[in-house]
């Protein structure tokens, strides 16, 4: 192959260098604070996202696909401090090794010949999507069943624990997993093949053998991203996105392009009991998701809700070429409720008043507990622009109030409750951006409650985006 140079940030505008390559390993550095951080603050804000899709002799073509790198802000008495690393993941270490990807990923086709992708079929480890705790331990994550352990201080990558076993196949796997009070990792994952069986399972801390609490048999699995905790609950849905099974296992093409919009099939959402594996089983109307804002349960029925898409066109929205040009998003996202009685056969829906939002966050105790009041999340701009703006709704009256740094893309805003607060909103939010004159990423820090911004974080060089984050208090 010829060689792939990385685009100069000259020829990208503005706020979509976060799309670019070049982000540095950073062991130690020293982060700006402008404004005055809550007195309560303390402990490290974790980063994760891609950060390197070009090599010398290829690239990687969608903004998923990068490869992983961590960020560590940690805010302590003495000021903030800054560390960077990539994930020594098989797939970063060999495709660095040969100069070219090696692994086919979300977006990119698998290069593999057929004899390899027959005899000794392999999927990504790059674990560019998910943080979360499992017992006392950090791990992450993308949509296989591999989970990348890592040290939330060094950010050194520790194991890799593959949770695709012969005994209990698992092809892939949510990204959003959820860690439980007695520490468990609770995830989805499916098995692929003339019918197709998702899984919820659980894995207690210190375990490497998944428990399957219950099963989901469908001809065609829906591409699954994340799910729902209600109390006692898991809600899966599936999308009209459908695995093709044995191109997955043995073709060339991406992860992505080896799902097909199938809006004739619908779309349907499972809650598996926590206790009994239990599944009852409503049908939507046919959706694309990625995430779930809340879950819980109101007298005998389970309530979720959601943001989804009418179509798949996301994926290719989301395509590094059309982000590093900063074309306008074709899709949009709704905010839903889905309401699921017992005994009906189709889900009640309805919109949920206020902005349309994505990345979205509550309060984490009331995850799988309870019923938040309010939710935040990114929004889009009127002419399509991606994530210009923070959100803050009300669940109940759908009032919008709104923070916006002029210029600037808005990641994910990651709540961190005030140490002994009850509110829904007794906290702040934590929410990277880059404007298009940044010269590296800002990180808003935003009284949570009114979306005043009372600090920005001024880290040592641009983080690209990423997805999702976390706060470690230790």
């Amino acid at each position: 192959m010829s060689a792939v140079p990385t685009p100069q940030a000259s020829a990208v505008p503005g706020r979509a260098r976060g799309f670019l390559s070049g982000a540095r390993e950073i062991e130690d550095a020293e982060v700006g604070v402008r404004g005055a951080l809550p007195p309560w603050l303390r402990g490290t804000l974790l980063l994760n996202g891609p950060a390197l899709w070009e090599l010398p002799g290829g690239r990687l073509e969608h903004w998923f696909d990068g490869y992983a790198m961590w960020h560590a802000l940690r805010i302590d008495g003495t000021g903030v401090r800054y560390r960077s690393r990539f994930c020594a993941s098989e797939s970063y270490r060999r495709s660095v090794a040969a100069g070219a990807p090696v692994y086919g990923e979300f977006g990119t086709a698998n290069p593999a010949g057929l004899i390899a992708r027959l005899t000794s079929p392999k999927v990504t480890d790059n674990p560019a999507v998910v943080m979360s705790r499992h017992g006392e331990r950090w791990l992450s994550v993308t949509e296989t069943p591999s989970l990348t352990y890592f040290d939330p201080r060094t950010l050194q990558t520790l194991e890799r624990l593959d949770l695709g076993r012969r005994e209990e196949p698992m092809h892939l796997m949510s990204a959003h997993g959820f860690t439980l009070p007695d520490g468990s990792y609770l995830n989805v994952a499916t098995a692929l093949g003339a019918k197709c069986e998702m899984k919820l399972f659980r894995l207690a801390p210190g375990s490497v053998h998944p428990q399957v609490i219950g099963r989901m048999r469908m001809p065609k699995s829906g591409y699954t991203h994340g799910f729902g905790l209600a109390p006692g609950h898991a809600l899966v849905w599936e999308t009209a996105l459908r695995a093709q099974p044995l191109a997955f296992r043995f073709g060339a093409k991406s992860y992505a392009d080896n799902f097909r919009w199938d809006p004739e099939g619908g779309s349907v959402v499972h809650a598996v009991a926590l206790d009994t594996g239990g599944v009852r089983s409503w049908r939507i109307p046919p959706m694309m998701a990625f995430h779930a804002t809340q879950a819980w349960a109101d007298g005998g029925d389970l309530v979720l809700e959601i943001a989804i898409y009418d179509d798949g066109v996301v994926f290719d929205d989301l395509r590094l070429e059309r982000r590093r040009a900063g074309l306008p998003m074709r899709s949009r996202m709704r905010h839903v409720r889905y309401r699921l009685r017992d005994g009906r056969r189709d889900a009640e829906p309805e919109p949920i008043a206020g902005a349309a939002i994505e990345l979205q966050q509550v309060h984490p105790e009331r995850i799988g507990r309870g019923r938040a009041r309010v939710c935040w999340g990114a929004g889009n701009g009127e002419r399509g622009e991606l994530f210009d703006c923070t959100h803050r709704v009300d669940l109940d009256s759908g009032a919008v109030t709104t923070w916006r740094r002029a210029g600037a893309t808005h990641l994910e805003p990651l709540f961190v409750a005030r140490p002994g607060g009850t509110a829904d909103d007794d906290g702040v939010l934590l929410v990277p951006t880059l404007a298009d004159s940044d010269e590296t990423t800002v990180v808003g820090v935003l009284d949570a409650r009114t979306m005043d911004c009372v600090a920005e974080l001024r880290a040592p060089q641009i983080v690209p985006f990423g997805f999702h984050a976390a706060f470690s208090a230790a």
